[in-house]
């Protein structure tokens, strides 16, 4: 018998009474930012704490920290608890908040999977076995729930905390501001660790975000991602690949980190200033998905990023905000230049020329940013999400650091999302490519020093 995920209960965590609202059933209108990701899958992310017994709480007490803590800190981000939901009469999606109906759905799970399976290093898990450690939001059709959370106790020992958040209300940014929120009051709650600093106060007003032409842009993007609204019809890119994807999350402890920044350096890339930990990063992913794959032709092979725009935008965007405020990049390389012996420099200085571009013009060329991703030749684009600046492993609900921090969502074949590691300095590097091109990849990918770098392996 494979192995399962059981629901033992599920409840709602109430946006509490008294939480202002400026009128009942108040409303958030999309920005355009966020507009773009309306008919995509929601983020999925999941935390495991062990290893086994677990973390040393009895699983009602994590329980019971977890949606305490959730009902504290669900008012600081009430648009978490509403609904994404379609007005044929204005033909706009909005967040909406009907006072006394805002909750995140909360479920309690066990799972018979084991858990040292999806945490120890060279161990294979099931295909599926993150995703049943999230629950699911998924809708194809408008209105649909913004996030909900999912606690799971494996039999053996351990505990997993999933969070589905749909992409729509906010970016990677905010989604991190609410996850280390959340942990803070959790920790105090269970009577663990205090914040060492204050968290800011998140912004949802989306007229931090507005610009001339703002609401052109939001029709369009509607338009595009989902015509036949309120039906979004979410695609899955995965179950459109053919070949099955196989999952792999690699670790560079810091000294690692540091060698492809110093090769590039030393070959004077950038004028012999050392680029970005994410530029390196993501050029040495590109890099070694094109060669994993053969693309030594001259057809373009691309790559696909997301930039924070918050300190570009014109006013400036004020950290704390929570909604979308990144732009995609697209940039796109020969297969021969790119798996060339000067790959790794021209692919760093075409991310590096994009983040430039982005920070003075966020919103250049928005227009297109749709129709010219969705004019990729099948098998030739490589996503670049996350940032190695996301901190993972700093979400410590009360029971000490995660043991492994995955993106349950990665369904695109040559993928790579980035966040910080669990070590200082450390950046952990999960990749989803086809099962026939993983070991080339991981071959090339697996950076040739003295260091140790640990690789972990999931299908």
């Amino acid at each position: 018998m494979p192995p399962t995920v059981r629901t033992r209960n599920t409840f709602a965590v109430q946006l509490p009474a008294g939480v202002p609202l400026r009128e009942p059933g108040e409303s958030i209108p999309l920005s355009p930012f966020d507009a773009y990701w309306v008919a995509l899958p929601p983020v999925r992310r999941v935390f495991l704490f062990g290893p086994p017994p677990g973390p040393g709480i009895p699983f009602a007490e994590v329980v019971r920290a977890l949606a305490c803590s959730l009902e504290r800190v669900i008012p600081a981000f009430h648009p978490f608890a509403g609904v994404l939901t379609y007005s044929p009469e204005s033909r706009a999606v909005s967040i909406v908040l009907q006072e006394g109906a805002c909750s995140v759905a909360f479920v309690e799970a066990e799972a018979d999977i084991k858990f040292e399976r999806l945490v120890e290093e060279g161990t294979e898990h099931d295909e599926d076995a993150l995703l049943q450690l999230v629950p699911d939001i998924k809708r194809d059709e408008l209105p649909a729930p913004v996030m909900a959370v999912q606690v799971t106790e494996f039999v053996g020992g351990g505990v997993a905390v999933g969070v589905t958040v749909h992409h729509a209300v906010a970016d990677g940014r905010g989604l991190w501001a609410f996850l280390e929120m959340w942990a803070a009051a959790a920790g105090v709650q269970g009577g663990g660790r205090v914040a060492t600093s204050p968290i800011p106060t998140p912004l949802h007003d989306r007229r931090l975000v507005s610009f001339r032409g703002d609401e052109q842009l939001t029709r369009l993007f509607l338009l595009q991602v989902a015509p036949d609204l309120p039906i979004i019809r979410q695609q899955n890119p995965a179950a459109e690949q053919g070949s099955p994807l196989s999952r792999r999350t690699f670790t560079f402890a810091a000294p690692t980190v540091r060698l492809p920044k110093q090769r590039l350096t030393v070959a004077g890339t950038g004028g012999g200033k050392a680029p970005s930990t994410f530029a390196s990063l993501a050029a040495h992913g590109w890099v070694s998905i094109a060669r994993a794959k053969g693309f030594t032709d001259d057809a373009l092979v691309f790559a696909f990023f997301l930039a924070n725009c918050r300190a570009h935008m014109s006013p400036p965007v004020p950290g704390a905000y929570s909604g979308n405020c990144v732009a995609g990049c697209l940039v796109s390389l020969r297969g021969s230049e790119l798996t060339g012996p000067s790959g790794h420099a021209r692919a760093v200085q075409a991310i590096a020329e994009a983040v430039t571009e982005v920070k003075r013009d966020p919103l250049g060329d928005s227009t297109n940013w749709r129709s010219k991703f969705a004019a990729i030749p099948a098998g030739r684009a490589v996503i670049l999400a996350g940032s190695p600046w996301f901190p993972a492993y700093g979400v410590d609900f009360g029971f000490g650091k995660p043991a492994r921090v995955e993106l349950a969502s990665m369904n695109h074949d040559g993928e790579m999302v980035l966040v910080a590691g669990r070590e200082a300095g450390s950046v952990q590097a999960s990749v989803a490519i086809t099962q026939d091109k993983m070991t080339a990849f991981r071959d090339m990918f697996v950076l040739d020093c003295t260091h140790a770098m640990a690789v972990t392996e999931s299908h």
